[in-house]
């Protein structure tokens, strides 16, 4: 009888001490890293220095609610995978920002609020376990690519209809010299650019560049310059928005005193602009709805920035309704009587914001005025 009951305890403690096999596959690849291996390396290890089983008591059942510590390392993170994390963590409503690859202050207090929810003490950096946690989250979910050099235009469609504003004809196409590019995409080595000024990067003399470029009238205010000039046959204008001294917006207005034929000026276009005039109606972004809503109507996107330059809320706003945006819009069938070229790109706002520069300045001198 002593016999039989030892076994029954030896059976027994054997049942409890076995791993769970329901953690041993995400089915799942994590950031380039077979999370299948990783996954069983991890509970091999774990499998083999469990602790013996014991009798859940209160005051273990109390240790449960404490944060734990997490006893692995962090996972170094290139910038591309960065960038799908920071996505990720959106899609499950953590806010990380715009995906933009780059681990500021909302990046880490996303991954430690993902962290928390977990039951980890917020650390703000990953481990392996807990980023397959996450993609376990999100696997189910599409993933939708948010840069602008990555969207993947609607190819154009022979013969293009008139009422396109940006399209070619049959007639142009025999005309009109086209780039023989397959891939419609911008190039992010050469991006779309007006007298060399590319969203995103620093200009802190902008109405002394333009002038060197012909431009003699010029306004300067805090986020934004406008320089005019006027020849023979054209009368040109060019926005340049800023937050901060950084490039977000750039708009070149041209206007046609005199006969200028589509198929001639579209020539220049593909030469100078040779991706963005592939693109459907010469217009590209990596929202969708972006796209339907400003393709041929351009100068509504940055209107509101340009009438309020320097308001917070507005410039908010204007990254909420797009992230990015770039098109050329032609007014005029065979000889046009305009061209406008708009440049923009949210993201050095979405950055000011995150870093509380320039106009995202928590301190100012109304507020330190208020005293209680």
């Amino acid at each position: 009888m002593g016999t039989f009951f030892k076994a029954l305890a030896l059976a027994a403690t054997t049942a409890v001490a076995i791993p769970s096999s329901t953690q041993a596959d995400t089915g799942d690849f994590i950031i380039g890293l077979g999370v299948r291996a990783i996954g069983n390396t991890i509970i091999d290890h774990t499998a083999a220095q469990q602790p013996p089983p014991h009798v859940v008591t209160a005051q273990s059942q109390q240790a449960r609610s404490i944060p734990r510590i997490p006893t692995q390392q962090t996972v170094a993170l290139s910038r591309i995978q960065l960038k799908d994390v920071q996505y990720r963590l959106n899609l499950l409503g953590y806010n990380a920002g715009f995906p933009d690859g780059v681990a500021g202050k909302r990046t880490l207090r996303a991954i430690g609020r993902f962290q928390s929810t977990l039951g980890y003490v917020a650390t703000g950096r990953l481990t392996q376990s807990q980023l397959e946690e996450l993609y376990t989250r999100t696997q189910k979910k599409r993933y939708q690519k948010t840069q602008i050099d990555q969207a993947q235009p609607t190819p154009a469609q022979p013969p293009l209809p008139q009422s396109n504003p940006g399209g070619y004809s049959e007639a142009e196409k025999a005309t009109v010299r086209i780039p023989k590019e397959n891939k419609l995409a911008l190039d992010p080595k050469n991006p779309p650019n007006i007298y060399g000024l590319i969203t995103g990067m620093r200009s802190d003399e902008t109405a002394g560049f333009l002038k060197t470029e012909g431009y003699e009238e010029c306004v300067e205010t805090t986020g934004l310059t406008i320089c005019k000039k006027a020849t023979k046959n054209l009368e040109e204008t060019v926005s340049v928005n800023k937050v901060g001294n950084v490039i977000y917006g750039v708009s070149r207005t041209v206007t046609f005193k005199t006969a200028a034929p589509r198929s001639a000026v579209l020539t220049k276009l593909a030469e100078a602009y040779p991706n963005l005039t592939r693109f459907k109606k010469m217009a590209t972004s990596s929202s969708k709805t972006c796209l339907e809503q400003y393709a041929g109507d351009g100068s509504s996107l940055l209107a509101p920035t340009e009438a309020n330059p320097s308001d917070p809320e507005t410039l908010l706003t204007l990254t909420e309704n797009c992230r990015n945006f770039y098109a050329i819009e032609l007014e005029g069938t065979r000889n046009l009587k305009s061209m406008r070229i708009t440049l923009y790109d949210g993201h050095p706002i979405q950055q000011a914001e995150e870093e509380q520069t320039g106009i995202f300045q928590s301190k100012s001198e109304a507020a330190d005025e208020l005293k209680f």
